[in-house]
């Protein structure tokens, strides 16, 4: 079960699921996606983490930054929830253009921010496919966004999108139907601003700078990251992981998930303890109790807090 909580930091509302036990794990969820991405595919996480995931700003019920939406930008108000919180040290995750927000928090929270997992990431423009990246510049100029936004919201060309391009296999209709609600309801301009600033920004040193350890997850079959050219600069770098799933391509499938899951359950599952004592037990305890906790544990003022039922990973 996760729970759904707003929150309005500096004039901003941000929605964000919070459940689990033990020390905070931040989830930042992928293009045109929602907290729900990771909310109930990989909620068995919470039996090692408290899950905060957010609704970065422009999507799911979370609304568009009133500035330009850089992956700076949108870390900086995830720091902040982080902040109103009161949680000291986390570990952080990011999906696709997620992974773009997750190294940024990462390099904005500097030792705060410890172990750190990139799902199929775009860490720079050389590590994407020329193809993919020559697509990206031309279809998000104007007037052919308009025509990439009408288009996503037509049911029969998303699927086969996500079929053949992003490679994702067989999907529940359940998981289909969220996608593609996803889409409809993600502000273009926040897309468009977002899918640009992935094109510009080159996360490798932040990544190769960490003192903590890192697990990139790639996808054999990934049409949209350069996998080989990821995988060659990763045996260049210290204290990373890198787990290869050899039957996907960069969208994810039930079957997916279940071989995901064991990777990160033995990466978190060795400090399994962390949490129950010391420094990360109040930022933990604050966050998965405040729902039935005592004066001890106030969270902030909550609107709209409803208790939803997450299909099961």
């Amino acid at each position: 079960m996760m729970e759904e909580r707003f929150t309005t930091i500096r004039g901003q509302t941000l929605r964000y699921l919070v459940g689990g036990h033990g020390k905070p794990l931040v989830l930042c969820h992928g293009f045109l996606s929602s907290a729900e991405e990771f909310g109930g595919r990989f909620s068995e996480l919470g039996a090692y983490r408290t899950l905060i995931i957010p609704d970065l700003p422009g999507n799911g019920a979370s609304p568009p930054l009133r500035g330009r939406h850089s992956s700076g930008a949108m870390a900086d108000l995830v720091y902040d929830l982080l902040t109103e919180l009161e949680i000291d040290t986390f570990d952080v995750g990011g999906l696709c253009l997620g992974a773009t927000v997750a190294c940024a928090l990462a390099k904005r929270a500097g030792s705060r921010a410890e172990r750190l997992v990139l799902h199929t990431p775009l860490l720079s423009p050389d590590l994407m496919r020329r193809r993919y990246r020559g697509q990206v510049r031309l279809l998000s100029r104007r007037p052919m966004w308009d025509g990439v936004v009408w288009l996503s919201r037509q049911r029969w060309i998303s699927d086969l999108y996500k079929r053949f391009v992003i490679v994702e296999g067989d999907v529940d209709d359940r998981t289909a139907d969220i996608n593609y609600a996803n889409q409809r309801r993600a502000d273009p301009r926040a897309a468009r601003e977002w899918l640009n600033d992935c094109l510009r920004r080159d996360d490798v040193e932040v990544v190769a700078a960490r003192a903590d350890r890192t697990l990139i997850i790639v996808a054999r079959h990934d049409r949209l990251v350069d996998v080989e050219r990821l995988k060659g600069l990763i045996a260049t770098l210290p204290d990373l992981n890198v787990f290869t799933d050899s039957d996907q391509g960069h969208g994810w499938n039930e079957a997916a998930v279940h071989r995901q899951l064991e990777v990160l359950k033995a990466f978190f599952g060795n400090c399994h303890g962390n949490g129950s004592k010391g420094a990360h037990a109040g930022a933990a305890d604050h966050v998965s109790n405040g729902a039935n906790g005592s004066a001890a544990h106030v969270r902030p003022a909550l609107r709209d807090t409803v208790t939803i039922p997450m299909a099961p990973a």
